[in-house]
């Protein structure tokens, strides 16, 4: 009979160690047990057990075993990516605890959405650096799925985003900087300077593919489906602001994007507005947080940012 998920997780709690899924992942990357064992300071048996201990525990093999080296199995390739985030947390956790006992400092968590950092952390945390230099900020990306798992993992003490429909019990949203949604495109494109067009002008462009992910993406989708048009794609889809950067300035695209994405760019005049009068309103940007949890690292800087947007919008 097959475990249940509730079984197989008290096995690993009551008899696995941290070393287990070194091992494996170890494994995992170089296809080796002698190659593994050498990568994380262990023999070559002591490696082959371990994996062999994780194998009885899960009660399913995790690599085919072929004079050459080991492969994964498909269970392997699958639980690979859980083990390497657990590894991957436990170490943040422990440079988090040598920072605190070596420095005495305090750390706020930051998730942020691409908008978020380019349209108000790159200007707003130089300062709050400057002013709480005792405070170490750990700032990542995320987009709309990867901010809805740190949240839901308690990995950020603030998340900046859009509100979203459902948060966890116990967090809170609050509006903190406007945003629009605009069309760019490089300083050189002949549209920059057109004044009062409107979407229907520019179905015959040709359009920089955005992340099917994002808010932008979604809305332009239904506003060319609206038209009854199909965009004319460069066929690259991109996450990367330099690489958005790159093409706008390479070559006639309009680009489709919140004004916060891309707000560092147009302030440096490296691209530029396509005055469009009837885009779509967007939701503001916010900070998710949890109510009366923060410690008061976040709350500095959570006051800190709201002042700023409030002088700085």
């Amino acid at each position: 009979m097959t475990p249940s998920s509730a079984v197989l997780y008290a096995r690993l709690m009551t008899g696995a160690r941290f070393r287990h899924l070194q091992a494996f992942a170890a494994i995992a990357e170089f296809g080796s047990a002698q190659r593994a064992a050498d990568a994380i300071g262990l023999t070559q048996p002591a490696v082959t057990h371990l994996v062999a201990d994780l194998e009885e525990f899960l009660q399913c093999p995790l690599f085919h075993r072929h004079a050459r080296g080991m492969r994964m199995t498909d269970m392997a390739r699958e639980l690979l990516p859980f083990v390497q985030r657990s590894l991957a947390t436990l170490e943040a956790g422990t440079q988090f605890v040598a920072f605190r006992q070596s420095s005495g400092h305090s750390i706020v968590r930051v998730g942020a959405i691409h908008g978020a950092i380019n349209g108000l952390l790159v200007r707003a945390l130089p300062a709050f650096g400057q002013s709480k230099p005792d405070i170490l900020v750990q700032l990542q990306e995320a987009n709309a799925a990867e901010s809805s798992a740190l949240i839901s993992n308690r990995e950020v003490d603030l998340m900046l985003c859009r509100e979203p429909p459902v948060w966890p019990e116990g967090w809170e949203f609050a509006e903190l900087l406007p945003d629009r949604l605009v069309v760019v495109a490089g300083p050189n494109h002949p549209l920059v300077r057109k004044r009062g067009l409107r979407l229907p002008d520019l179905l015959d462009e040709m359009w920089l593919m955005l992340h099917p992910a994002t808010h932008a993406r979604k809305t332009f989708d239904a506003l060319m489906a609206a038209h009854g048009t199909a965009p004319r794609y460069r066929k690259l889809e991109v996450r990367s602001s330099a690489m958005v950067l790159a093409q706008l300035q390479s070559e006639t695209l309009l680009n489709f994007t919140p004004y916060s994405a891309m707000r560092q760019f147009i302030d440096m005049g490296q691209i530029a507005l396509i005055d469009v009068t009837d885009l779509p309103a967007l939701p503001p940007l916010g900070i998710l947080s949890v109510r009366d949890e923060r410690g008061e690292a976040a709350n500095l800087l959570k006051e800190h940012l709201f002042r700023y947007a409030r002088k700085h919008p």
